[in-house]
């Protein structure tokens, strides 16, 4: 499995300006098209900070509402993950996952999207959230199978999940990790990764707001 590393920058005297302002660093993922949902990661960072990945997924379900602002409380999860891709996981009224069944007829799912369905009696839930949640390491220290996504899926339905490497990265005074975000605050910098990529080196540029490649 590949690692992904990221590793950001910030001058000692932005940096305190940073903290003054009560502001950390945020991180998400896109899943599906369109841009990112939840906020994965969020970091008081130190002048360099390092995260660390693999591209190992877990499905979560939750009943909390997708509004902006939520914070996402999963309430079941896939085990034993992580989460398999090409395939699904049925949510049972008993809202426990089954195991994995291989994509088919019913449902068909490509390689590299993650799909479950929905078979909580609607009497119980007339919908409930769905989601991709992930494992990174900031620093080496551990965030346990974060949320990357969120989306509704009513009851007797589907939903499929395609990740994406890429990273939007922006300074975040209001919402914290686990949060649902209709709207990216502030200037989101993109770190794409993939194709051979998988280390890169960004560096804070207070005078546009963005992070840039490290000179």
């Amino acid at each position: 499995m590949t690692t992904y590393s990221l590793t950001l920058n910030f001058d000692p005297v932005v940096l305190t300006n940073i903290k003054r302002a009560d502001q950390r660093v945020a991180i998400a993922k896109p899943v599906n098209s369109g841009g990112p949902s939840v906020i994965w990661l969020d970091i008081d960072p130190f002048p360099s900070t390092t995260i660390e990945w693999e591209e190992d997924y877990w499905i979560y379900a939750s009943n909390d509402e997708v509004v902006n602002g939520a914070t996402i409380t999963k309430l079941t999860e896939v085990y034993p993950g992580p989460a398999l891709d090409a395939g699904y996981y049925v949510l049972q009224e008993t809202c426990v996952f089954g195991g994995f069944t291989k994509s088919n007829g019913i449902l068909p799912v490509p390689p590299g999207t993650y799909a479950a369905i929905n078979q909580v009696p609607y009497d119980d839930y007339n919908s409930l959230t769905f989601g991709l949640a992930q494992t990174a390491l900031i620093n080496k220290k551990p965030e346990e199978r974060k949320p990357i996504s969120a989306q509704s899926v009513l009851a007797t339905q589907h939903i499929k999940m395609t990740p994406f490497v890429t990273l939007y990265i922006w300074l975040e005074s209001e919402f914290r990790s686990q949060t649902i975000i209709t709207d990216v605050a502030g200037n989101a910098s993109s770190a794409v990764f993939g194709g051979g990529v998988t280390e890169l080196d960004l560096t804070y540029d207070p005078i546009h707001g963005i992070f840039s490649p490290s000179s």
